[in-house]
């Protein structure tokens, strides 16, 4: 048991929180249980989420002892919920195997990334939640629950740790492969012209704006065999050039300065125009911003409360140092990605209200009724979230 906790970012902080690290299931149901009718509990992973899933007086329960993989059956891996993203890949790598996508931070808990629908880049290449083939979980009456498929599943996958606590998460795997990334830079009108082919040509295509210079840096990645000579080298943020190895060690990028973040998924076929209303926006109001606008597209998933229900979608984010007030810039932000459709990352700062939400998840109504029969006396929901989400 360890007191106080914060985020990565250091946005939201639990001074004095009680942090319980259960060693095994047995533990966590235990954890669990005792919590029941008293306040409310939530677990924590990295903290790579920018919003307040917690708050001063929760309880608090790490998963950092629920790791490792624990089967694999066919394509599926188990892997304990709290394993991180970045010791996924050797796992797997052991048994010819890999994630079929991922993004460029690795940090992140798995339970945390699934259950805030946290994606990579690529056409027809779903989110770390889409991969979900089985969710095992501490429900609120402290009943170890498996969810192995169907619209219980698909509600499952996006619920920010509502249904309850994750002990470990089947993820669908493909065979082992490496990638060859090429980064360079040039002028926006470039990218933009270029975007929509090299989506298409390329298994992973992205660009950075960068708005103090108005210029970008554009990113693919291509799959290759793995090679026996890998080139891993680190590419410095604004640096061209390439490297190659397993897939699992080219997709992260080092992040040492530490930043809020804001994104929002808009319908593939507005997105550029969206980036467009952006640019000329953030250009008037922030001309020296020295963080930059990221560019993805993302495929379309089942997820009732994921960003990319039903639709493939442009994921646009913004980005400001985590030493700044992130507000102003958001704010300016946000107006834009509504008008567009968009719907918000649930792990990263957003400002709507619960008609906003419901307006944007017309099944959110039966998410409630089907998150009650895990967790009947909410004890899982934290203000936060009953402020967004609403109860019922």
């Amino acid at each position: 048991m360890s007191a106080g906790w914060e985020n990565w970012s250091g946005s939201v902080r639990c001074p004095g929180a009680e942090v319980a690290v259960p060693a095994d299931v047995d533990a966590l149901v235990a954890t669990v249980r005792a919590a029941a009718g008293e306040r409310c509990l939530r677990a924590v992973g990295s903290g790579h989420s920018f919003v307040p899933f917690w708050q001063p007086g929760d309880r608090l329960v790490s998963l950092e002892k629920l790791r490792g993989l624990q089967s694999l059956d066919g394509d599926v891996a188990v892997l304990g919920a709290g394993t991180p993203i970045h010791a996924i890949g050797p796992l797997l790598a052991q048994q010819g195997r890999a994630l079929p996508n991922q993004g460029d931070i690795d940090r992140q808990a798995l339970a945390g990334a699934v259950a805030t629908g946290t994606h990579g880049t690529g056409r027809g290449l779903g989110s770390l939640s889409s991969a979900v083939e089985r969710l095992e979980l501490v429900d609120g009456r402290g009943e170890l629950r498996c969810i192995d498929g169907g619209e219980v599943l698909d509600a499952a996958r996006v619920s920010f740790g509502l249904f309850g606590v994750s002990t470990a998460i089947g993820m669908r795997t493909v065979r082992l492969y490496g990638l060859h990334e090429r980064n360079w830079l040039e002028t926006t009108e470039e990218t933009l012209a270029a975007f929509e082919a090299r989506a298409d040509a390329h298994r992973h295509h992205e660009f950075w704006w960068l708005p103090n210079s108005d210029a970008c840096i554009a990113k693919t990645l291509d799959a290759i065999d793995v090679p026996a000579a890998p080139r891993l080298d680190e590419i410095p943020f604004g640096a061209e050039g390439e490297r190659w190895g397993a897939a699992w060690q080219v997709f992260p990028s080092a992040r040492e300065l530490r930043f809020n973040e804001m994104e929002y998924a808009v319908p593939a076929e507005r997105g550029l125009d969206c980036f467009r209303a952006l640019r000329a926006a953030l250009r008037a109001a922030f001309p020296k911003l020295p963080w930059p606008v990221e560019y993805r597209i993302v495929a379309a998933d089942e997820g009732w409360l994921s960003p990319t229900a039903g639709v493939e979608v442009a994921a646009i984010s913004v980005h400001q140092d985590a030493r700044r007030d992130a507000r102003p810039l958001f704010d300016v932000a946000e107006p834009i990605f509504r008008a567009h459709g968009g719907r918000p990352h649930w792990g990263k700062c957003q400002f709507l209200d619960r008609e906003m939400l419901r307006a944007l998840y017309p099944r959110l109504g039966e998410f409630h009724a089907l998150r009650a029969d895990f967790d009947p006396q909410d004890l899982f929901l934290g203000a936060w979230l009953e402020a967004l989400l609403g109860r019922t």
